[in-house]
């Protein structure tokens, strides 16, 4: 794993839809039993704003905190004082969640150069794993997570190899396994013991697959890094399928990652799949294929925190989507990014549900401090449904489809609220995020605090003609959005998205067809003729009724179709 901190088409139209809130709150879930759901959190996370406590607990059953090193064959933390802080406050997140495994990750991209030397021999392999239980019972800790990086060949410069350290990864392995198991016989509880490795077949070959996965709980695929700076041309970090179209030199894919795990005799239960909450940007590449496949100048890492405020919402950049590899990328100033969205992860998590993986993860959970890629993971991994959307309600389908492609989010990891209304800031927040949140000049409302979440998309909304106030100078941003209203919201969207076909509906026969305000006219008369809005079985258009958030997720669905194959408009 690589140190990339906290830095490192409308993509999937509503990809930002409904992420109200940062990470949810909620009681603690886990995983929802269905498997494991693991993080990185490195060391360094905290010095750059993102404290432990803000990590979204109650989503994972296992975080790795990132890195201890070795020093003279002994696991040792890399700064004590900032460790040890760090692993305190990480520890506290049990409280949240009391199922939470806090477990130490060993090694990694800069620290793997004493592996070798410590699983040459008995003795040391010996010191090594009694070091490791030392350090996990000083900091109340669940277990070991050993990042080598890497066996026989490869890694950093500096790392020590040998031929021998295909059989003695396997026997530190059990080593760690046994001194875990004895420490957890004389405290009542059992040590988890994991591995992080790499998806290609260089790797595989300089381990033994199935005596690891006998080994440890479960083996962490860095299913990302597939192409990056290192190579001759801008490329894929982890595009899920193997692009047909990509240079001949070496072709490589997350799916073609599990298929060699899996090829090796390794149980799919095993496996937990590692996705990237960081990309690549290519600088100095030509506009021939929009970047792709070209040679450049420089490269570096950025988070998706950055991607979402840096360059998303930069008209100079063309969005794109691979439907081979079904990852997004940008292209413009010259420059490549290959990142991850909420579509393309909800798009991994749902391959290795298929797969029958024992699990999804991340590295690393600094870089998507608002929760939208996590949250996009979760929803799939955990089938897309809520305790309080029963299956055979008439929206649960749409909710089931928009939360597995990371279209909504619940209110919380276990609950969806179909009952409950879209307030008139929250749907300025939605298309303010929806347009890749551009600044905001001009409208102000004196009910709208400037502290408040939803403050620049009202000023953005309102300035853009989608959204209005009211005669006294307000908005009234927790006032619930009505069905008219949200009718005439997505149709001024969909005439900015160049949507409107110019078909439109009678509203005569419903009714209270009178009971229509004069602004919401010809937008109700467009949503029902595109499909998007539908009377009830009593011939009625309720139009003041509140949009709840079970309708929404139908009436979002049918406006995704509406606008699928429409060219985005820049918003300025």
């Amino acid at each position: 794993m690589r140190k990339t901190g906290c830095l490192t088409s409308l993509v999937l139209v509503f990809a930002l839809l409904l992420s109200l809130a940062g990470f949810p709150q909620a009681s603690a879930a886990g995983a929802g039993g269905n498997g494991e759901m693991v993080g990185y959190y490195a060391s360094w996370a905290a010095s750059q704003g993102c404290t432990p406590d803000q990590l979204p607990a109650e989503q994972f059953t296992q975080i790795n905190y990132a890195f201890a090193k070795l020093a003279d064959g002994r696991a040792a933390l890399s700064d004590p004082a900032r460790d040890g802080k760090n692993l305190r406050e990480l520890t506290a997140l049990r409280r949240r969640n009391p199922d939470l495994k806090i477990v130490l990750s060993l090694g990694g991209w800069d620290d793997s150069a004493g592996f070798s030397d410590a699983a040459a021999s008995a003795g040391s392999r010996k010191a090594l794993a009694q070091s490791c239980v030392d350090l996990l019972l000083k900091h109340g800790l669940d277990g070991v997570d050993l990042d080598w990086e890497y066996p026989v060949s490869g890694g950093a410069p500096g790392v020590t190899h040998r031929p021998q350290d295909k059989q003695n990864f396997t026997l530190l392995l059990r080593e760690l396994r046994q001194a875990l198991d004895r420490q957890g016989q004389r405290d009542g509880k059992r040590y988890v013991l994991t591995v992080a490795g790499a998806v290609n077949g260089g790797y595989l070959n300089n381990i033994e697959p199935q005596a690891v996965a006998e080994t440890v709980d479960h083996i962490f695929l860095m299913a990302y890094d597939i192409h990056g700076p290192w190579d001759a041309y801008a490329d894929f970090n982890a595009p899920l399928y193997t692009p047909a179209d990509g240079p001949p030199r070496y072709r490589a894919s997350v799916d073609d990652g599990i298929s060699a795990w899996l090829g090796r005799g390794v149980p799919p239960e095993k496996l937990v799949l590692g996705m990237p909450l960081y990309g690549y940007i290519y600088q100095g590449v030509s506009s021939r294929n929009s970047g792709l496949y070209q040679s450049f100048t420089s490269a570096k890492s950025v988070s998706w925190d950055k991607v979402k405020s840096e360059y998303l919402n930069r008209a100079s950049y063309q969005r794109f989507r691979h439907q081979q590899a079904e990852v997004p990328y940008l292209f413009g100033n010259r420059s490549f990014l290959s990142y991850d969205d909420q579509a393309s992860i909800a798009a991994k998590a749902a391959l290795a549900r298929r797969r029958g993986l024992g699990g999804v993860g991340f590295w690393e959970l600094s870089q998507d401090r608002s929760g939208d890629l996590i949250q996009s993971a979760w929803n799939v991994w955990n089938g897309g449904r809520f305790q309080d959307v029963p299956q055979d309600a008439w929206y649960a389908g749409a909710v089931e489809r928009v939360c597995a492609a990371g279209l909504m989010n619940g209110v919380s990891p276990t609950a969806f609220s179909p009952g409950g209304t879209v307030t008139r800031g929250q749907i300025a927040a939605i298309l303010h995020r929806l347009a890749g949140s551009p600044s905001a000049q001009g409208a102000a409302f004196s009910d709208v605090p400037s502290g408040a979440y939803y403050s620049g998309a009202v000023a953005w909304a309102a300035g853009q003609g989608i959204v209005e106030g009211y005669y006294d100078g307000t908005f009234r941003p927790d006032l619930p959005v009505s069905r008219q209203q949200l009718a005439a919201i997505l149709w001024r969207f969909a005439q900015r998205e160049r949507a409107d076909s110019g078909a439109r509906a009678s509203l005569r026969g419903y009714r209270d067809a009178g009971e229509v305000s004069g602004y919401a006219r010809e937008a109700l008369s467009w949503a029902l003729a595109e499909g998007i809005l539908q009377g009830t079985k009593d011939g009625a258009l309720q139009p003041q009724g509140r949009a709840a958030r079970g309708q929404a997720a139908v009436l979002l669905e049918r406006f995704q179709d509406l606008l699928k194959g429409q060219k985005p408009a820049s918003f300025r």
